[in-house]
């Protein structure tokens, strides 16, 4: 996971001015911008190029229009990047690296309103190169303080408390048992989720009414495997979608 925010010196005395009819501005890549006049007319012969860098200075120019460092920054979340687009990736190096943007604190120091968090899969197998792209580009600059999360299985103490409170039986009494789960979800959170529900939809977990507890077989919870359980369930709730 990246959290990115930005903290730099810039020179931001044309933020805040309006451009001028058919006024010419350099953006992003340094590509000419003719912007359009009253009547809609605008340069023709504007280039692909073009049209992405003046759409990324227009969405700039919004985070200025909405946003205050004092009191309304700005938080983007952002899910797996690992499956963002060549154009989504862009526009988000834009509205981080550009400074057009920025709010001015006082006369000295232009801040950032943004603050970005990505998360994507570590398994570099799992994302493609614009990605890594991406991640080389926002690392690279010193004017932008980014901070890597890594986020790994949980331990086997925390599996074993997150299954003593969702049963509510103490610890003691579900050791071996959340010890298996553990094992078979390798401490992912969603997994144990996912595998505790199973149990119960195909009654491997079951609560005794008699005892007023959860009961299960050790045995049989130690004989299923996680990965069809969890593709099955994830499948089916995908077939319940509208």
């Amino acid at each position: 996971t990246c959290d990115i925010g930005n903290e730099s010196d810039h020179d931001d005395s044309s933020v805040g001015n309006e451009p001028n009819e058919n006024e010419e501005r350099m953006v992003g890549d340094g590509s000419s911008i003719n912007y359009d006049d009253d009547n809609g007319n605008g340069n023709d012969c504007m280039g692909a190029g073009a049209y992405r860098n003046k759409l990324h200075y227009l969405f700039r120019r919004l985070l200025k229009a909405i946003s205050e460092p004092s009191y309304s920054p700005i938080f983007f979340y952002v899910d797996d990047l690992q499956w963002a687009d060549s154009a989504s990736l862009t526009l988000l190096s834009s509205l981080v690296l550009e400074s057009d943007h920025f709010n001015n604190a006082d006369e000295e120091e232009a801040r950032q309103c943004l603050f970005l968090v990505g998360s994507y899969r570590s398994n570099k197998e799992d994302y493609p190169e614009i990605l890594n792209q991406f991640i080389s580009e926002i690392d690279s600059v010193p004017s932008v303080r980014v901070t890597n999360i890594s986020l790994g299985g949980i331990a086997k103490s925390g599996t074993n408390s997150m299954i003593s409170d969702a049963l509510r039986l103490p610890i003691r009494l579900i050791r071996n048992f959340s010890d298996v789960v553990h094992k078979k979800s390798a401490g992912n959170p969603l997994f144990v989720k996912i595998f505790m529900t199973s149990l119960v939809e195909d009654h491997y977990l079951t609560y005794s009414l008699e005892e007023q507890r959860w009961k299960w077989d050790i045995d049989n919870v130690r004989d299923i495997s996680i990965n069809e359980n969890v593709a099955a369930i994830l499948r089916n709730k995908l077939l319940r979608l509208p």
